[in-house]
């Protein structure tokens, strides 16, 4: 996502929730239609993922997450398989939550929380301004 200027959550308070992970470049995190499991959704602690919902063979948006982000949490919400690719743009470091952890993880800090909703808020508001514009 764009590095906005609102408040990114403080790791002290969720770090002992979730488990260290690190991806290398290029390497995949999670596909597109697979079933979420654990770790299903991911707090960004160094480096960029980048998020990839495809339409059609020709039309996608690519989402780009940068440290203090969190992915992976939709699926969560709608209970269903994955919508998007993720991979790693660069080495990345995540903590990654299970979906019992990612619950508690909010509920423990309130800025996690808020970063969690306007992320989903903006990638739905994208994903529908797309669906909208498909023919």
């Amino acid at each position: 996502m764009d590095h906005q200027t609102y408040d990114r959550p403080s790791l002290e308070t969720i770090k002992g929730i979730g488990r260290p992970m690190t991806f290398e470049a290029g390497q995949k995190i999670y596909q597109d239609a697979y079933l979420v499991g654990d770790p299903c959704a991911y707090l960004i602690v160094e480096g960029e993922v980048e998020l990839v919902k495809a339409y059609t063979p020709l039309q996608k948006d690519v989402f780009r997450f940068g440290k203090g982000d969190v992915f992976g949490m939709l699926e969560v919400y709608v209970n269903t398989a994955r919508m998007t690719d993720a991979r790693a743009a660069t080495q990345v470091q995540v903590i990654g939550f299970s979906r019992v952890e990612f619950e508690r993880a909010m509920a423990a800090n309130l800025t996690f929380a808020l970063t969690c909703i306007r992320i989903l808020s903006k990638m739905l508001r994208q994903i529908n301004l797309k669906l909208k514009q498909m023919p």
